[in-house]
């Protein structure tokens, strides 16, 4: 008998461990004001689909418009390229949110490959603080072109214009939060991604290309200011040619398949307003040209205001950090939204 009422009593105590542990709490609870929406805005990468990040509670129920513009500058000199350029790359969404479990985004992304107008202001800073121009301050400004070099010679086998960069697409995307999570573990979502371009970039030789990428989001709120966000994905790319750019060149190779991660901390000073502090790492884009076959890494510090009544504003700073060469040099960021 004892031990009947032994058991009972460890059942039930389970059960209210248990009840206790899934408290109900509302389904953004752990979401806060989210994360700074950029994606990697890395030389090779941005030449196809680069994959979201998506955190639970991200598509809330109704409907959502966003806007988002990310203007970036990348300087990058190796021994067989010179990528001298800005890009502006500009999404506008729509979304819709069925419920607080499954929603949808239709996305138009346009990138812009420009001269570069930062160049005085960049070199400026560089100088007052001691940084390496990195032969920077050797060519003119507001450049927007592409050098290929033959890394045996030193030679200038190709030079084109930035602007046979520009690219746009639209993209689809699905959203399915898996736990709304509680008081002690993060919520967690899953999300699928397929990209459809209009317009490649002129080094392609074919418009028609699927790109699709899954990620797996997860966000935790660990006091009433503190909250961490994090997301994991992968891409696999649709097979594209890339010609000898030059006499005596082999074709660009591309990668098929693409891993990044990304880590993102918040500091709520009021509960509409926030600081953030992210790494997005992306896998490597191409092969067997230094630098650009590695990993990109980009850091973004920036704020998220809600106005409330006007929807919420972003605003964030992108640097390249690890390895500088295949990442932008220096990047702004400015998103709006409104969810009805």
């Amino acid at each position: 008998m004892v031990i009947k009422v032994t058991k009972i009593v460890l059942a039930l105590s389970l059960l209210m461990a248990i009840a206790g542990f899934a408290e109900e709490i509302p389904y953004d609870y752990n979401r806060g004001l989210g994360l700074l929406e950029i994606c990697s805005q890395s030389p090779a990468q941005s030449l196809r689909l680069t994959l979201p990040t998506v955190i639970p509670a991200d598509i809330k129920p109704g409907w959502r418009t966003d806007i988002r513009s990310t203007w970036t500058n990348v300087w990058a000199k190796e021994s067989e390229f010179l990528l001298d350029y800005e890009m502006l790359d500009t999404v506008v969404a729509l979304s819709y949110g069925f419920n607080t479990r499954f929603g949808l985004l239709v996305a138009f992304q346009n990138r812009n490959y420009f001269g570069g107008e930062m160049d005085s202001l960049i070199q400026g800073v560089h100088d007052q603080f001691g940084i390496r121009q990195n032969g920077r301050d050797k060519v003119p400004k507001d450049r927007g072109v592409v050098e290929l070099f033959d890394p045996q010679t030193g030679e200038n086998v190709l030079e084109f214009s930035a602007g046979g960069l520009n690219s746009n697409r639209l993209c689809f995307l699905l959203n399915y939060n898996i736990s709304y999570g509680t008081q002690t573990w993060p919520s967690v979502n899953l999300y699928a991604v397929a990209g459809y371009p209009l317009k490649s970039a002129d080094i392609f030789t074919d418009d028609n290309q699927v790109d699709v990428g899954f990620g797996l989001g997860a966000a935790k709120r660990w006091s009433k200011k503190w909250y961490t966000y994090g997301a994991l994905g992968f891409t696999k790319f649709d097979e594209r040619e890339v010609p000898a750019l030059a006499p005596g060149m082999k074709p660009l190779e591309l990668e098929d398949e693409q891993l990044t991660g990304m880590f993102s901390l918040s500091w709520h000073c009021t509960p509409t307003f926030a600081i953030l502090a992210q790494y997005l790492c992306s896998g490597p884009a191409v092969k067997d040209i230094r630098k650009l076959d590695q990993p990109s890494h980009e850091v973004h510090l920036g704020f998220k205001w809600s106005t409330q009544r006007h929807g919420v504003v972003q605003f964030g700073l992108i640097e390249n950090v690890i390895v500088h060469d295949n990442s932008p040099d220096f990047g702004l960021h400015l998103g709006w939204s409104y969810q009805q």
